[in-house]
């Protein structure tokens, strides 16, 4: 499966993660590119993104190189006045939508007898609530930088509008009837 993220430029682009597997970070990158990006980007473009990346240089669209890598353009407002817009581009937001997942999940590995929780001499698990603070700043790092890429899309007429930000994974809503 073809990714926008590789697990080299995951390394270098966001936060240090460390040494975890390489398996588990292809599994994050998908899980994010599938979650957050692709419902906001639509199958479209993100198909094109995906395409984009095989592509020669010579023959790579402008628009979306600089969507993925980031940048600077020219926005004009309603009045016509314009201003430079610089974002981080959609791989440091996807490395940091991957790097919340890791740090929710981040100390427990798979085993053939189930789930385990890393503990050790020398090592301390965080608390849940310093986990869950941890996650949540992580989090709006990683939707602040995709929220600029969204604004790069619609003033590069890449797409007309954002969709949701997250595909229901389930749970229930609660609706006034009558």
């Amino acid at each position: 499966m073809k990714h926008l993220l590789t697990i080299d430029e995951l390394r270098t682009l966001g936060r240090p993660i460390g040494k975890v597997a390489d398996d588990k970070l292809t599994a994050y990158i998908t899980e994010a590119e599938q979650l957050h990006i692709k419902p906001i980007l639509g199958d479209e473009l993100f198909i094109a993104l995906l395409n984009e990346q095989d592509k020669a240089d010579e023959e790579k669209d402008k628009d979306k190189t600089m969507l993925l890598d980031g940048g600077s353009y020219v926005a004009t407002d309603d009045c016509g006045d314009e201003t430079i817009h610089s974002f981080m581009g959609l791989k440091v937001a996807i490395s940091y939508f991957v790097y919340a997942q890791n740090l929710m999940v981040g100390d427990v590995e798979s085993t053939r007898y189930g789930s385990v929780v890393k503990s050790g001499d020398y090592s301390d698990r965080l608390s849940s609530k310093e986990r869950s603070d941890a996650y949540n700043n992580t989090l709006e790092v990683a939707n602040n930088y995709l929220k600029e890429c969204v604004a790069y899309c619609k003033e590069k007429g890449l797409i007309k509008k954002a969709g949701k930000p997250k595909a229901s994974i389930g749970g229930f809503t609660i609706r006034r009837i009558g």
